[in-house]
């Protein structure tokens, strides 16, 4: 962040503040802190909207009659949002804010610390047109485990690209900065468009096998059809592959990617969706290809199309469910295919059975992965109180390619889990809120089979599958295998709702374990900070 950005400079932008006016088709955020009394009121088996896709839009959140499932202030209706509703536009300007300061306590002792500035502009035209663009720079020193990502892949995990400021060989500190927003426009009721920059989390779970936020924004045009029990999603991405050694911006190359997903809401408790995309580069050593426009096609299945095409194009399908068990319990799950042959899955599954090491198994393109979770809300019949449990199972090579151009990634992160494949994981949180107060507790333990000594066992999506290690006996967690796991403790107090503006303090504990040797990370952290969405930090 440049030094031009002082305090004066963020005054100014609080003295720009507006009243809170609501428009129809603004996204509604990402940030799980919000999303729990939000997903809790839709559990209701009377209740129709369709969760899996996220952000929301504020037209879905506004329908929620209880405004205690949501934020206080968020669905007042003060007489001053009274008029402002008859406005036909209106711009308002917010600030953005983050000022964290934490203390990692590993072998590696040091403070961290992350300060940024920025803004947001929101406008709307009548209930059919609104946008949302935000800004913003920050510099920071991080976590042994985080400075160690940020030196591998060259960027600030979920934010964009790490530029180098302070060159310490121990302690560096990078500079970052944060582009987002989007247009969307509504003609009626059952179509929406949206072009711009940003996120997506495509999931009713901690995880997306699908598609998650993890990355840092990137390009898209979405088109949401809603009709009858149905639910179709059209998105359209441009993204950057940036596993070129030299690390510059420069030398980043384009590559796309086309998302389809329909859902069906087949009884008032369950609810099915389907799940396609594709990912392709934009050039290679004979062509220039760009958007390719047979995948435009908004009403298609991909694979039909890509052997037609006589593509090699990384294509992948999925089945997702939600069953809404009672009034405050769900199941849901995820299951996708990146690659699949059914003779060599038996196989797998008779030498599972029978042990035998005669016959061939573990055959290397069986590139699948599932997910599985529960959700209870009002734990105890205490309100507010969440409990959610998940598992989530990735094989070796999933979500990899041939072609690193075509792996299923932006900006040297994964496009789904962050842990990208060959792993096993289980995930629980245990969170509390009341009023403007939010208490979260989670745990995460998972077993991944990393690289060694140069030998690809199926865990980095960001390498080519072509220098595997064997074309069977290929299991899930295979290779260098080390356990991690993940344990917080966090704390937030909401200062406003419309800014996303809370106090955060809390507690993490890291610890790694392969074979002789472990890594451990105790680190504490306090901040005032403006919510941009969800940042992870337990992979």
């Amino acid at each position: 962040m440049t030094k031009k950005f002082h305090i004066p400079f963020l005054i100014s932008f609080f003295l720009l503040m507006n009243q809170l006016v609501f428009s129809q088709q603004w996204n509604y955020t990402l940030s799980r802190d919000f999303l729990w009394g939000i997903d809790s009121y839709y559990n209701n088996k009377e209740e129709k909207a369709f969760t899996f896709i996220k952000p929301y839009r504020l037209h879905e959140i506004n329908l929620i009659k209880d405004s205690t499932a949501v934020f206080p202030r968020l669905l007042s209706g003060t007489k001053a949002e009274e008029k402002d509703k008859k406005a036909k536009a209106q711009i308002e300007v917010y600030p953005l804010l983050s000022a964290q300061g934490g203390y990692d306590m590993s072998t590696n002792s040091h403070a961290t610390s992350d300060f940024g500035i920025g803004a947001t502009v929101l406008g709307f035209y009548k209930d059919k047109v609104a946008f949302s663009v935000s800004g913003y720079g920050a510099k920071g020193v991080y976590t042994s485990f985080m400075d160690s990502t940020i030196r591998e892949s060259r960027v600030v995990p979920g934010m964009g690209y790490a530029y180098l400021s302070k060159d310490d060989s121990l302690h560096p500190q990078y500079t970052h900065q944060y582009f987002s927003g989007y247009v969307s426009y509504s003609p009626n009721k059952i179509f929406n468009f949206q072009v711009g920059r940003d996120k997506h989390f495509w999931g009713d779970g901690y995880r997306s096998l699908f598609l998650s936020d993890v990355a840092a924004p990137y390009p898209y045009l979405k088109i949401t059809t809603n009709v009858w029990k149905l639910s179709y999603v059209n998105l359209f991405t441009v993204m950057k592959d940036a596993t070129h050694p030299s690390g510059f911006k420069k030398d980043w190359l384009n590559k796309y990617a086309t998302f389809h997903h329909l859902s069906w809401n087949a009884t008032k408790r369950i609810n099915i969706g389907l799940f396609e995309s594709i990912v392709w580069q934009g050039s290679d050593s004979t062509r220039h290809r760009g958007y390719d426009v047979n995948y435009l096609n908004p009403i298609m299945f991909f694979r039909p199309t890509e052997y037609s095409l006589g593509s090699s194009d990384n294509a992948f399908v999925g089945l997702n469910f939600k069953i809404k068990i009672a009034k405050k319990q769900q199941l849901y799950g995820q299951l996708l295919l990146d690659e699949f042959l059914l003779k060599e899955v038996v196989a797998d599954l008779k030498h599972s059975i029978t042990g035998d090491t005669a016959a061939k198994w573990g055959w290397w393109a069986n590139k699948q992965a599932y997910q599985i979770g529960f959700k209870s809300f009002d734990l105890f019949k205490i309100k507010h109180l969440n409990f959610q449990t998940e598992f989530n199972y990735v094989r070796p090579f999933t979500y990899a390619h041939g072609s690193v151009q075509q792996n299923y990634g932006h900006m040297n992160q994964p496009l789904a889990h962050p842990l990208g494949a060959n792993f096993i994981e289980s995930a629980t949180f245990l969170n509390f809120r009341h009023k403007r107060i939010f208490i979260e507790a989670k745990y995460t333990y998972a077993v991944y089979g990393a690289d060694s000594g140069g030998t690809d066992y199926g865990k980095n999506i960001f390498v080519s599958y072509v220098n595997r290690a064997d074309d069977y006996n290929n299991y899930t967690t295979q290779g260098f295998q080390t356990k991690l796991t993940t344990v917080s403790l966090r704390g937030a107090y909401m200062l406003d709702t419309h800014m996303n503006l809370k106090i955060e303090l809390g507690f993490a504990y890291r610890v790694e374990q392969a074979f002789y040797t472990k890594k451990q990370m105790p680190f504490v952290f306090v901040g005032i900070k403006t919510d941009l969405g969800n940042l992870y930090n337990d992979y």
